[in-house]
């Protein structure tokens, strides 16, 4: 099945065919009533497009084509786990590889690409001297669990984070799993090297989880005073990552590259 298919790093100009094959991915999720994608990557106004460019230009996201040369899957493989759910790894995130937006054409399904993928990056990442290839999953969506379950995977802990583009709103994602590649576990931490960033998130939880579950009228705005003054330590905690490579997206008014440009890792 491997030599049906090639695996190759996008170009900036095959962006709008990255696109293509998300929104083709996240159209069939909605008619599920999967409430995991935005209805459409190519028209969110977000942040969406820009990170998945930039992720494209520092080689970070690939094409899967067929023997016709069409591209009919993509995904996503980096070094650095997300930064909200790093803490809940068993033994930390520097020994893994992660994927992220793996999406497959509808006229392509029935296939098994995505196992060639997975089989592919747990190569990759063993290449690098990491022992676990790793996903976060959504944690309501029990089907895509099952589905990672029969290509080796196994469920190692579920973290809940809030979700920093909606106010209130916490990330479906956070059921994570992963499976051994054979690879060395490698301990590094460029992006983070004297443990700052993790305090500055460490305190931003201590200072959410203070919140009371269901304040009374005149309590709302101790809750609310949490929220923001944990969101300002979260940011500290991401704008100390993304100096060091870690985001592309500026938080402080300057451009940075992600990691990969600089051989630091990215999310």
């Amino acid at each position: 099945m491997t030599s049906d298919f090639s695996i190759e790093k996008a170009s900036p100009e095959e962006l709008p065919v990255v696109l293509e094959i998300l929104d083709d991915a996240a159209e069939w999720l909605q008619g599920r009533g999967i409430d995991q994608w935005p209805a459409s990557f190519s028209d969110d106004a977000t942040w969406r497009i820009e990170r998945i460019r930039s992720y494209i230009e520092f080689g970070l996201t690939y094409l899967v084509r067929g023997k016709s040369g069409k591209s009919v899957a993509t995904f996503t493989l980096s070094r650095a786990a997300d930064p909200q759910f790093m803490h809940g790894w068993p033994d930390g995130p520097d020994s893994g590889g992660y994927i992220f937006r793996m999406a497959v054409r509808r006229s392509a399904a029935g296939n098994d690409i995505g196992g060639v993928i997975l089989d592919w990056a747990a190569r990759e990442v063993a290449r690098w001297g990491r022992a676990w290839l790793r996903i976060d999953v959504h944690r309501h969506n029990k089907q895509l669990q099952s589905y990672y379950e029969r290509h080796g995977f196994t469920r190692v802990n579920e973290v809940t984070a809030p979700d920093s583009s909606v106010p209130g709103r916490t990330r479906g994602s956070g059921t994570l799993m992963q499976r051994a590649t054979g690879g060395d576990a490698m301990a590094t931490h460029d992006w983070d090297s004297d443990g700052a960033a993790a305090l500055w998130l460490e305190a931003s939880n201590v200072v959410r989880n203070l919140q009371l579950e269901n304040p009374p009228v005149d309590e709302n705005s101790w809750n609310a005073a949490l929220e923001q003054a944990s969101r300002v330590l979260e940011r500290h905690a991401l704008e100390i990552k993304q100096s060091n490579g870690m985001y592309y997206r500026p938080l402080t008014g300057r451009s940075h590259a992600p990691a990969e440009s600089e051989g630091v890792t990215q999310n």
